[in-house]
């Protein structure tokens, strides 16, 4: 066989020649973000209330959510907006919270500081998030909250989740760290539950550096959330609740507002948001119809009724016995011999996770706390042993010969699956 004809991982040419990285993100900034940094720099660097491009960005982002919720308070981190959505939720030692097995360990890690306990259920193999099923199945005596997370940026089924909540008088946080833009039946993620959190981490569609957006129209949970993260006159002038007001000049404690450096990098890639969800939708749409040839891949399924808003990374399923059984590890090698940038997902079940598994809540020594083992057979180790992460593309048409060359990659491997099995069982190797 001639080299050219060969796969690169045995010596072959590789099918993509564009150096990596290709998924560069966040984008480069403007003049006129850079020149409105600039101007701040000289202006006021420590917002002490929500002036300026802090309360603009907070009444942006409302519109964002086509005002499905009545308040939006900035925070440092998507972790800091939600550990004061947990505070302000009612978290505290006897509180169990329920929330999917598999997903960042920061959607629920808050819990922890807060003395509650986390409940793992099984996730819905098609939304990638919490089951509803398994979710019924979880509750305890104890539970107060449930934590949906829109997982890649899928949507829950909210109403299945919904009606479980209402019956069983649960509060239901959720995080939509993934979910930019994404909407359930027509309706944003985000304006479903008591209270949701957006991460502003850099990876994010709508990134700020570090920070995070936690929106609700539950006043309780408004002037709760905002005591823990601000003081002095943030919490003056919003907290509308008369005793919880006289808390303003201390908070409770603790101070974990945004820098108004970071929200005006977020204020600026929200309003570049609607061109650059468009754009990934088109590659994206593109290279799923440039995969559904390719036996061993399972294609990201995504439900008429929902919109995947910015997506976070395109993650199909590896169907290992139609490569001849070759190891996941082995399949990423050789794609990556190809030239494709392309990984397992970088979150591992939490039940893997000390913090997690271990019967000791490590942040209070001598606390005791459910610990979970990992789950054999379920779909949360289904999906984490057989995903791939593949790059968010975001320019269209420029990135459509680079997609044509990745579906090129992975049909090459098909064409020689039996030269991967071979290599993939060779000792030498």
């Amino acid at each position: 066989m001639s080299t050219a004809g060969r796969l690169a991982l045995l010596g072959g040419a590789p099918v993509i020649e564009k150096p990596l990285p290709h998924e560069v993100w966040p984008p480069p900034a403007d003049e006129a973000e850079l020149s409105e940094l600039a101007g701040q720099r000289n202006t006021d660097i420590s917002i002490k209330g929500n002036s300026g491009p802090i309360g603009r960005l907070e009444a942006d982002f409302l519109a964002f959510l086509d005002h499905g919720a009545r308040f939006a308070v900035t925070f440092n981190s998507g972790t800091s907006a939600l550990l004061a959505a947990y505070f302000a939720l009612g978290v505290r030692e006897g509180v169990d919270v329920v929330g999917p097995a598999l997903t960042y360990h920061a959607a629920l890690s808050p819990v922890f500081a807060l003395r509650g306990d986390v409940v793992l259920a099984d996730i819905d193999p098609d939304t990638r998030g919490l089951d509803p099923a398994a979710l019924h199945a979880a509750l305890t005596e104890r539970t107060k909250v449930v934590t949906v997370v829109h997982q890649w940026g899928h949507p829950c089924d909210m109403d299945a989740i919904l009606r479980i909540a209402e019956r069983h008088g649960l509060r239901v946080l959720e995080d939509c760290s993934h979910a930019h833009g994404s909407r359930y039946k027509g309706r944003p993620v985000g304006t479903f539950g008591d209270a949701a959190v957006f991460s502003l981490q850099a990876n994010k569609a709508v990134y700020a550096g570090e920070g995070g957006v936690l929106v609700t129209s539950d006043d309780q949970v408004h002037d709760r959330a905002t005591l823990l993260g601000h003081y002095r006159d943030r919490s003056r002038d919003a907290v509308r609740d008369e005793d919880l007001r006289a808390h303003w000049v201390t908070g409770f404690g603790l101070k974990l507002r945004m820098s108004p450096f970071n929200a005006i990098v977020a204020r600026h890639a929200l309003a570049a948001f609607p061109a650059r969800k468009e754009a990934r939708h088109r590659c994206l749409r593109h290279l799923g119809e440039q995969l559904a040839d390719v036996a061993y891949l399972k294609p990201v399924h995504v439900a008429d009724h929902v919109d995947m808003g910015a997506w976070y990374g395109y993650k199909p399923l590896y169907r290992p016995e139609a490569l001849g059984g070759v190891p996941r590890s082995v399949l990423i090698d050789a794609l990556r011999a190809e030239g494709m940038e392309v990984g397992a997902p970088s979150g591992p079940r939490l039940s893997t996770l000390p913090l997690y598994a271990r019967p000791e809540n490590p942040l209070f020594p001598g606390t005791p706390k459910k610990g979970v083992g990992p789950e054999t057979g379920s779909h949360a180790e289904h999906v984490e042993r057989h995903a791939l992460s593949l790059p968010t593309f975001t320019d269209w048409p420029g990135d459509r010969t680079l997609i044509d060359q990745y579906a090129e990659a992975f049909r090459k491997i098909g064409r020689h699956r039996e030269a991967l099995a071979r290599y993939a069982t060779d000792p030498s190797r």
